[in-house]
């Protein structure tokens, strides 16, 4: 009786997909209601000036707490600030005291554009240590991020595939991500997504360790997430990096120089080896059409990470990680025998195109049933939403 009653249990809250869907609140609003509300504001030093920007729109709201992120050890205990109704006082405090905050509403001002975004990441993984996940958004009168065109019809296009990947997935903080995406996606509104615990390509059961033998498919020039994987396998390590645009390549090469066990390739991961046309967008590099016309394409060498693997006569890979806007299902298909002979941690990104949501988790487990599937999200806008596999063996 016991087995049967938490058999059928989980069965009732791995399977819900719709339900959870529809039950999931909005963590990140820009729309405040214009009403009474006890307010602590959080901001940078430098965006102090949104202050009295809303106030003037939200005249009914009482802003109780300022609490500035980068306070100085002598910063006032107030700051005043002129409105239609005459100066207030407005008590400040930095993040060592951020326990005062806990029964105000949070309104974050933020940069409309990938800098605010980034902060605001920064600042809702801090509130969450407090159980804080819900806030709001301001920046001023220059617009939002984490917003986009709705897809309000894909759910119940894709129900069936949905609920089958939803269903095995290996635990529940995965499926609440996957379920928020899809409704990020139905609305257009990213604030619905949670933001992980942990940094981007690092699940706590899958991420890059000491002493793999690792591929990098999808580098750019900026090479950051490149250092700290290099950093992570160590001088036991390897990391094999992929960039298809060779002025990109060039300067990452440089950039990667210091670290001996990182070494770069100047070509794209893809099902097979070919040469393939590239339209060279700065940070989004995507493949074009064979005849494309864009002003700003290039001829770049793709190679499939079987080749790869079998020309470099690599006894083992460790771990693979799929950036390659929206190249990812291409990739994959092109490292299934690597995949099943060497089972490799699988890190892959979901986000460039909606239907990844559904193909690249049920490729790989048609193609190893053995992965577990776990699912993150890491920013407050639609990128970065990650499918880490790795076997359960």
């Amino acid at each position: 009786l016991f087995f049967y009653l938490v058999t059928n249990i989980k069965w009732i809250t791995v399977m819900n997909l719709k339900d959870r869907v529809n039950s999931i609140q909005l963590r990140r609003s820009w729309d405040m209601p214009d009403s009474r509300l006890n307010i602590c504001c959080i901001t940078l030093r430098e965006d102090l000036a949104l202050l009295p920007l809303f106030l003037e729109k939200y005249p009914k709201s009482k802003v109780c707490l300022l609490l500035v992120l980068d306070l100085l050890g002598n910063s006032p205990e107030y700051i005043s600030v002129s409105t239609a109704g005459g100066t207030i006082a407005v008590p400040v405090c930095g993040v060592k005291d951020i326990k005062r905050i806990a029964e105000l509403e949070k309104v974050i001002f933020c940069k409309p554009g990938a800098a605010g975004a980034g902060m605001v990441a920064a600042v809702l993984r801090e509130l969450a240590v407090f159980g804080v996940h819900n806030v709001y958004l301001y920046a001023g009168r220059r617009g939002k991020f984490g917003v986009r065109k709705t897809l309000p019809d894909f759910y119940r296009q894709n129900e069936a595939s949905l609920q089958k990947v939803y269903g095995l997935l290996a635990d529940d903080a995965s499926r609440e991500a996957y379920a928020a995406r899809v409704k990020a996606l139905m609305t257009g509104n990213a604030g619905y997504l949670p933001l992980s615990a942990h940094e981007e390509y690092y699940h706590p059961l899958v991420r890059p360790e000491y002493g793999d033998i690792m591929l990098d498919g999808g580098v750019s020039d900026m090479v950051g997430v490149q250092k700290r994987f290099a950093q992570s396998v160590g001088e036991k390590g390897c990391v094999f990096g992929f960039e298809p645009i060779p002025d990109m390549a060039a300067v990452a090469r440089k950039k990667l120089a210091c670290f001996p066990q990182y070494h770069l390739q100047t070509s794209g991961l893809g099902k097979t080896t070919e040469e393939v046309r590239f339209a060279y967008l700065r940070d989004s590099s995507r493949m074009a059409a064979q005849n494309s016309e864009e002003e700003n394409s290039v001829l770049c060498q793709m190679t499939s990470i079987d080749d790869f693997v079998r020309k470099h006569w690599l006894g083992r890979v460790n771990c693979i990680k799929l950036d390659v806007e929206g190249a990812e299902m291409l990739a994959l298909a092109g490292g299934r025998e690597t995949i099943l002979k060497h089972r490799p941690k699988l890190i892959v990104c979901l986000y460039h195109k909606p239907s990844d949501m559904v193909d690249v988790p049920l490729f790989i487990h048609d193609l190893a049933e053995e992965y577990a599937l776990y699912v993150a999200h890491s920013s407050c806008m639609f990128t970065d939403t990650i499918l880490y596999a790795i076997p359960r063996s």
